[in-house]
């Protein structure tokens, strides 16, 4: 270093390269720091495969938006979190209840899917009728070619237990029996009986065809009363069995929430939920 020098000397290149670097670094930094909007979902197990497709296609022209599909908590569990302030979206397979209604909760019927039964791949069953369902129910009928029968069943609180219970008046009385034999499995969510119905030899219960198609699941589905459930046989009522589902939001949702639930609602949505088994609902307007 020269005498009096007390830097050494640097080449103008390097300054603007060094310039340029810390530019990047706060332009970065910026766009790391940049708040998000958060739609954070929940609720009845069978609408969440199909709201994650959802999702994943309203972030293509939201990127700012960001979708937190969690994992089910049932329809009255979505419809808690979304009085409580920690949901945004509850996804609900009944109709609001008073009292819920009273709290400021408001509904939105967005689709409907057909309720079906589902078998393990080791039972032979294509299909039945509903009087042999009933029998299944009831413990009459146990055995299918050899192969014990392995019901699933869910909680008297479930959304599933109207659908059921209202098929007819023997399914009705069958219920009844079911859920006081003992041995019986019973899945707390959508999600869980689904996964006893691809892993457990003989398993046999409910589920929905949109809970099957959207996460592409391994158990079979059957026909009842000779026909096989779909959007066609449920628009023209030869397969009558059906659950609707509902987004649950508080009074005046922000406008991240409503963007979104437009975009469900719109001819797009229309069509993804078609393709993972719902018929798209528009009844009433928007939150």
């Amino acid at each position: 270093m020269t005498p009096g020098a007390r830097f050494p000397i640097r080449p103008r290149r390097s300054f603007f390269a060094l310039a340029v670097a810390v530019l990047a670094v706060v332009l970065l930094s910026g766009f790391r720091s940049a708040p998000r909007e958060t739609i954070r979902i929940s609720g009845t197990g069978g609408a969440i495969g199909t709201m994650r497709i959802l999702g994943a296609e309203f972030r293509k022209s939201n990127p700012g938006i960001r979708i937190d599909i969690l994992s089910g908590m049932g329809s009255s569990g979505g419809v808690k979190a979304v009085l409580a302030g920690r949901l945004d979206i509850g996804l609900c397979a009944r109709p609001l209840k008073d009292e819920e209604r009273a709290q400021g909760a408001v509904e939105t019927k967005y689709a409907r899917t057909p309720y079906v039964f589902g078998v393990n791949p080791t039972l032979k069953m294509t299909g039945l009728t509903l009087e042999e369902v009933a029998r299944i129910y009831s413990g009459e009928r146990d055995w299918e070619n050899n192969k014990r029968i392995r019901l699933i069943l869910r909680p008297l609180h479930d959304s599933d237990t109207p659908v059921l219970k209202g098929m007819s008046p023997g399914m009705s009385a069958a219920i009844d029996v079911a859920v006081g034999r003992e041995g019986m499995i019973f899945a707390m969510t959508d999600q869980e009986a689904a996964d006893v119905l691809e892993s457990v030899p003989g398993a046999f219960g409910g589920t929905t065809l949109s809970l099957f198609l959207s996460e592409k699941r391994k158990f079979r589905l059957i026909s009842l009363n000779g026909v096989m459930p779909g959007l066609r046989t449920m628009a023209n009522r030869s397969y009558p069995y059906s659950k609707t589902f509902f987004m649950i939001t508080g009074k005046n949702p922000p406008d991240p929430v409503r963007r979104f639930i437009d975009f469900v609602r719109s001819p797009a949505g229309a069509a993804i939920l078609a393709k993972n088994g719902q018929a798209a609902l528009r009844e009433g307007p928007p939150p």
